[in-house]
């Protein structure tokens, strides 16, 4: 077989599809991503958007470790191992905060609010 027919069959494959599943743990790292931006508050770094994107990475490692924690739930009849998920995501936003809480550490809220009377008015 040549390298070319090899490279056409390689190409007409798909390297990566999105499935339902896939969907359902992105909704789930969503609410992990929420939750530790809320609890933790403004000191993860990227905000909001890193903490989804960190609780999507360790809920994907830790689907695919051969051991599984917990039973399986079946939500829009896909089979989702919601326990394990939950503390990949976790683990791996705990981890990333210790990591980063050094460097981000004097960042300020999203919201301080105005102690000032007017709007504007600032007191040095």
């Amino acid at each position: 077989m040549s390298s070319t027919a090899v490279l056409a069959a390689l190409a007409a494959q798909p390297l990566f599809t999105v499935t339902l599943a896939h969907l359902i743990y992105f909704v789930i790292a969503v609410l992990l991503g929420i939750v530790a931006e809320t609890i933790i508050g403004w000191r993860l770094p990227y905000g909001i958007l890193g903490a989804v994107l960190c609780a999507f990475i360790g809920i994907l490692i830790a689907v695919l470790l051969p051991f599984h924690v917990g039973s399986e739930v079946v939500i829009f009849g896909e089979p989702i191992a919601l326990t394990q998920a939950i503390i990949g995501g976790a683990v791996l936003l705990t981890i990333w905060h210790l990591a980063t809480y050094r460097h981000w550490r004097h960042r300020h809220r999203y919201y301080r609010g105005y102690r000032y009377r007017e709007y504007g008015e600032r007191r040095d």
